[in-house]
């Protein structure tokens, strides 16, 4: 399980080398985080700022009206990026019961890659429509655009056929995650809140476990503790701690999971 560990975080601290201004981050022998200049007598920063969408949504994508299609967004980011999707017209798409997908800054991170999911259940009478990805972290932006074409459903006898019972379900959504972190890494000593939104009808029920499959935020230790909102809070951040998070969210139709690695890292 260690090994699989520290393979996580040199797979994830590979891809911060090409980002952060030519600057190397290393992971010093006692488990502190910095980055260095070319010099070794250069000046070395805790933790510097920086931005970027590694995981794009499509480009383009195509929905039939009436139908329901995700779009993804994965951003990288030190301080903790704030992600928000935009509708083409500058407004905010959280109509319904899609929220707002945002991380504050208040309370900044080391280092962040946080994955923010768009679930758009509402077809637009326009031809297309364009949504867009923003994410910001220490005064810096990484924007990326999708736009949407709706198409007409093809109609069919098997369509008309179960269309009387359809009232039946229309108002049932499936459960799932839009919003948590893929990776942090924090310091140690500090509080950790790990975030974890979700949408559905009926509202899915929250719920963590840790890797061994167990439930977390329960009376077995009093620093980890789940907000009725969904968040996992630690207190005091440990090595020991070190490990993947898996947020559930289930409702009488569905469960969705999504994970995330926490990596402590001691204060320079």
């Amino acid at each position: 399980m260690m090994n699989l560990k520290i393979l996580y975080l040199l797979a994830s601290l590979a891809m911060l080398v090409p980002l952060i201004n030519g600057r190397a981050v290393d992971l010093e022998q006692d488990n502190s985080l910095s980055a260095s200049s070319s010099s070794s007598s250069g000046p070395r920063m805790a933790r510097p700022n920086f931005v970027k969408i590694t995981s794009p949504p499509p480009a383009q994508i195509t929905q039939v009206r009436g139908s329901t299609i995700e779009l993804e967004c994965e951003v990288m980011g030190s301080p903790t990026p704030y992600v928000q999707w935009v509708h083409g017209s500058g407004q905010t798409a959280d109509w319904d019961d899609a929220t707002m997908n945002i991380i504050s800054e208040s309370s900044p991170t080391t280092m962040a890659r946080v994955v923010s999911r768009l679930v758009l259940d509402h077809s637009s009478h326009a031809a297309e429509s364009t949504y867009t990805c923003i994410g910001r972290s220490g005064g810096q932006i990484a924007v990326v655009s999708t736009t949407v074409y709706h198409v007409e459903a093809p109609r069919s006898n098997f369509t008309d056929m179960i269309k009387p019972g359809h009232h039946l379900f229309m108002h049932l959504k499936s459960a799932r995650i839009t919003l948590h972190y893929k990776a942090l890494f924090e310091y140690m000593g500090s509080t950790v809140v790990l975030p974890c939104k979700a949408v559905g009808r009926p509202l899915p029920e929250i719920t963590w476990k840790n890797e061994e499959g167990n439930a977390v935020g329960s009376m077995q230790d009093p620093r980890f503790r789940t907000l009725p909102t969904g968040e996992l809070i630690i207190n005091d951040l440990r090595w020991a701690d070190m490990g993947s998070y898996t947020c559930v969210a289930k409702n009488a139709i569905s469960k969705d999971e999504a994970e995330t690695f926490l990596y402590p890292i001691r204060p320079n």
